[in-house]
């Protein structure tokens, strides 16, 4: 039986042609309209669930959370078999469908249940792509590029994420009801199915062993895990954020500018996340991954902490600058710091563990806020979420995860960049 690694190295063949390239913005545009989709979508989410069917602050937490947790054994299972199977992009394929039908669905619901349904569907759908695009990515490019490789998508991303927000506000300021912004964003989510599936290229090559070799995930990249599960813990998801800013604008708005305001911080947050993403790659790639990335948990911190004291339009300003910067930070270090950790035949395991690990914080995290936030005001949510992130932040420049040293197996990837 061979016990040759399951293809050979991916990013060395990537390096000729440099790091953008074609699967690199293929992988990039088409998540910019997925981003697009399901972006719209929960820009107004929150909104939809409060003002819309009536239902308690709770069952936001509820919503996000389960949303989040349904999706975590997904990722964890798709990371691990998309190592084992060589048709792992039309398992994310099928992914980005999944996501496109479950929030297809919310233009049906009347009752704020239904809408768990519904989000359920659509995250288990994004948990199947998630780790398999992000694999994908890592083997298109060498390993000193890894962060720009990441930013840069993640600046896609965020593009996407800034523009549907954008269309769901003009739809809300010019009357249109949370349906007409469910059944827009069906739009961008078909096109993010097609660009996928026509432009993208699973970058392994060579023939597929009888059964490939066990490769354990090194220890560098479970201290990592260590400091993600800590930080996920407290990293609730956005939607809170927004309903803060809702609150923020009240009483000197009417409630139904005060939505739209929060709408434009939903905007805004991600229009500096856009702006923020590449530049932060880069410096990972330049001054290592572990300083950027305890910088994007602090900036979560500070975040909660200017949303507890701050009041009216000009705090909610300021809240867009820490939310918008760390989000996508978070998401390209984490991936990018990923990459330089593990070797390329167990790539698309280590995603799905660590989309599983964020995926379960996240139910933690939206529940317990939701809760806190139910039961003892905006103040008590948030600040557990804050203290969290800063001791995310603590832990992970304590615990400082590296690469592999030279002595690590063959089939590790070699080449420059920091950790």
């Amino acid at each position: 039986m061979s016990t040759a690694p399951p293809y050979p190295p991916q990013g060395g063949g990537s390096k000729g042609r440099g790091w953008l390239n074609r699967n690199v913005l293929a992988i990039g545009f088409a998540d910019l309209m997925a981003d697009f989709n399901y972006e719209m979508v929960l820009a107004v989410l929150p909104l939809f669930i409060t003002s819309g069917l009536g239902a308690p602050v709770s069952a936001v937490g509820v919503v996000e959370g389960v949303a989040d947790g349904s999706s975590a054994l997904v990722k964890l299972w798709s990371g691990w078999y998309s190592d084992r199977i060589a048709w792992r992009k039309g398992l994310a394929v099928g992914g980005y469908a999944g996501t496109v039908f479950g929030l297809g669905l919310l233009v049906a619901v009347a009752t704020w249940p239904q809408v768990v349904l519904a989000r359920g569907i659509a995250w288990v759908g994004r948990g199947l792509r998630q780790p398999i695009r992000s694999a994908m990515l890592a083997g298109s490019v060498g390993r000193q590029d890894f962060g720009k490789a990441f930013g840069f998508h993640e600046a896609l991303d965020t593009l996407g994420a800034l523009a549907g927000p954008a269309v769901a506000f003009a739809l809300l300021v010019t009357g249109s009801g949370f349906q007409t912004v469910f059944w827009v964003a069906l739009i961008p989510g078909l096109a993010a199915f097609l660009l996928f599936g026509l432009l993208t290229r699973d970058p392994r090559t060579g023939p597929r062993p009888a059964a490939p070799r066990w490769v354990p995930l090194p220890g560098g990249f479970w201290r990592l895990i260590v400091a993600v599960s800590l930080f996920g813990a407290g990293n609730f998801a956005p939607a809170f954020f927004t309903l803060r800013a809702a609150e923020m604008l009240r009483p000197e708005l009417s409630q139904p500018l005060a939505l739209s305001g929060a709408v434009a911080f939903y905007l805004a947050h991600n229009a500096v996340g856009s702006a923020a993403s590449f530049p932060g790659g880069w410096l990972a790639d330049r001054f290592g991954k572990v300083p950027v990335l305890a910088a994007a948990y602090a900036s979560f911190a500070l975040a909660c902490g200017i949303a507890i004291v701050g009041h009216g339009p000009l705090w909610v300003a300021l809240l867009a600058l820490p939310v918008g910067v760390q989000a996508p930070l978070v998401v390209a270090t984490e991936g990018s710091l990923t990459s330089s950790l593990v070797a390329d035949e167990v790539t698309g395991t280590a995603f799905g563990v660590l989309h599983a690990v964020n995926g379960v914080g996240d139910l933690v995290s939206s529940l317990a806020a939701g809760w806190l936030w139910a039961a003892a005001g905006a103040a008590a949510g948030l600040g557990f979420g804050g203290a969290l992130g800063l001791a995310g932040a603590l832990l992970l420049l304590a615990l400082r995860p590296a690469r592999p040293t030279p002595a690590a197996p063959a089939s590790a990837r070699v080449g420059g960049g920091r950790p």
